[in-house]
């Protein structure tokens, strides 16, 4: 190649790259929720491990004291901020922070850094379909300076299947008024119901025999769908612990077989007895004592709901050891002063609440029962 040839074409490749750049603008940024973890994949959910060790949320809200500072694990279906009203009570520190829960119960977490989301999928804290997400958390009980719980995530990550000790969980949808609903039995016969649509809920006792049987009951139905719909008529999706393997059915009210329609009525009437409580005026024959009444308003306000619908279980008058009436806060110093007061007890929206107060019922203080 001549010389020149080979400067020429030199000064042209030059001139390319000082060449200014095509006038495209840059792709819009991703918006993320503050709460959403920081990953542009969504990993893919894991199933529950064999003998898998977690603790139900509602053992920690009941003995907040032992539970602060533990390590421990947490599998629970993610609720945003607070979508289906499972909490009493706003965020522990920030508006930003979102909620999970279980048939337990439900509490706030806040992440420990970008790593322990990197593992979480993309979850929006605003959107219902993201409360369908089953999570499997790790970290520690904290309480925040405004005395709200949460767990402090260090690590968390999707999960495929159901909550530990739930045997059933049913949704059940359609009818006239479309409803949608949710039923979780657990192993010890506890039941929740959920009216998601409502964002209403519902706690309660039954026997654990009842809830195995129940479970039993199912297993000739699993992997089908029974049954044929019919206008107005309920659909019922079970999902069943069925050893180590979670297994489904879809059960439509109205044609079913016998068998089928007899395998189905345990939890008919569960969904019936769950209603009925929802609806059950909350008597409060009396009359209680100013400091009862007061606990009464209290929670009222706590709540956001009318004082009629809270019912008074039971009351008692007590001398507290101390100022601070049995419910000591954590860093706080109280007088060493025997402290008349009542211990009360009081139903709401299917959940019990304890309250304590003075003897005047000017301070009044909520308790883990």
């Amino acid at each position: 190649m001549r010389l020149g040839t080979f400067l020429m074409i030199v000064a042209l490749l030059l001139l390319g790259a000082c060449a200014p750049a095509p006038d495209v603008l840059p792709a819009a940024p991703t918006v993320v929720p503050p709460t959403a973890p920081a990953a542009t994949s969504s990993p893919a959910p894991t199933a529950p491990a064999a003998g898998e060790v977690a603790t139900p949320i509602g053992e920690i809200l009941a003995d907040l004291q032992a539970y602060q500072g533990r390590a421990v694990t947490v599998i629970a279906y993610f609720r945003g901020w607070d979508l289906l009203e499972e909490i009493a009570g706003g965020p522990p520190q920030t508006r930003s922070e979102v909620a999970v829960a279980d048939a337990t119960g439900g509490i706030y977490i806040v992440f420990a850094g970008p790593e322990a989301q990197k593992d979480l999928p993309l979850l929006s804290p605003q959107d219902r379909q993201s409360t369908e997400t089953l999570l499997r958390l790790h970290g520690t009980v904290q309480i925040a300076a405004s005395g709200r719980p949460y767990l402090l995530v260090t690590k968390g990550e999707a999960m495929q299947g159901l909550p530990p000790r739930v045997l059933l969980r049913v949704r059940r949808t359609g009818g006239i008024a479309a409803l949608d609903q949710e039923l979780m039995a657990l192993s010890d016969g506890t039941l929740y119901f959920l009216d998601r649509r409502n964002r209403a809920h519902v706690r309660w006792q039954t026997d654990g025999r009842q809830v195995v049987q129940a479970a039993a009951n199912m297993r000739p139905f699993l992997d089908r769908e029974v049954g044929a719909q019919v206008p107005d008529g309920f659909a019922y999706a079970i999902t069943v612990q069925d050893g180590v393997q979670v297994r489904t059915a879809v059960f439509y009210e109205g044609k079913l077989p016998e068998e089928a329609g007899k395998a189905l009525a345990p939890l008919q009437s569960w969904f019936g007895e769950a209603l009925s409580r929802l609806a059950r005026p909350a008597a409060t024959p009396g009359p209680y004592p100013g400091p009862v009444m007061a606990a009464v308003r209290a929670l009222a306000d706590r709540l956001g709901i009318p004082a009629a619908q809270i019912a008074v279980a039971a009351w008692e008058a007590v001398d507290w050891p101390d100022a601070s009436l049995g419910c000591p806060e954590p860093g706080m110093a109280y007088a060493q002063v025997i402290t008349p007061g009542y211990q009360i007890m009081l139903e709401a929206r299917g959940e019990i609440h304890q309250v304590h107060t003075d003897r005047s019922g000017q301070r009044v203080v909520f308790c883990a029962p």
